[in-house]
């Protein structure tokens, strides 16, 4: 009997303490429109390789350089 006391008493908690989170608030955060797009423009191809082992690792080094040409000030 004690258990299923315990286990009312913290699905109460629970409830009570779901309904004062600020769901609107985050919600509406969320969906805004964003200021600028996160992208401009293609994608850069990076250049075939006939080695299909490598092209994975060609296109994460086509990525980083990316991201280093967008970092710019070196905050990354």
């Amino acid at each position: 009997m004690k258990y299923v006391f315990l286990l009312a008493a913290v699905a109460v908690i629970y409830f009570v303490w779901s309904r004062q989170t600020p769901v609107a608030p985050v919600a509406e955060a969320v969906t805004q429109k964003e200021v600028a797009p996160l992208t401009t423009g293609g994608r850069d191809v990076p250049p075939p390789t006939s080695n299909f082992l490598k092209r994975p690792l060609d296109r994460t080094h086509a990525v980083l350089d990316q991201a280093k040409k967008r970092n710019g000030a070196g905050e990354f």
